[in-house]
């Protein structure tokens, strides 16, 4: 017969169950942490700062700063640096400043940031 603490012992008799889920949970996390998710290149960071300087040109309406960082844009894009399609996109955002709509500018650049906060 059973003591009452021999039969409180939950699990201690059916141990595939406990393991059954830690395992996999655990080889997942393994799997996630090794692929490098969610890890910027340094591509990727310097991208960023050029959207947050055409950012700030904007919002400062400054046409000066927004015509060096349209330069380094080309240069990145020119490089590969900058893909086909950041590029359009930083350059709609430029391109729409230069018009002089800089509240539209400033929206598309916030979108954009929000949308894609890292991107090549």
């Amino acid at each position: 017969m059973r003591t009452p603490i021999e039969s409180r012992t939950v699990g201690a008799s059916r141990p595939g169950i406990l393991l059954g889920g830690l395992v996999p949970a655990f080889l997942l996390g393994l799997v996630v942490s090794g692929s490098g998710c969610g890890q910027p290149s340094e591509r990727e960071y310097k991208n960023r700062r050029e959207l947050e300087a055409v950012l700030t040109a904007v919002s400062l309406k400054n046409r000066k700063e927004l015509e060096k960082d349209a330069g380094r844009i080309e240069d990145r894009h020119a490089s590969g640096e900058l893909s086909d399609a950041s590029h359009k996109e930083l350059m709609n955002i430029v391109d729409t400043a230069r018009s002089g709509d800089w509240g539209k500018a400033e929206r598309l650049a916030y979108e954009f940031r929000e949308s894609r906060p890292f991107f090549k």
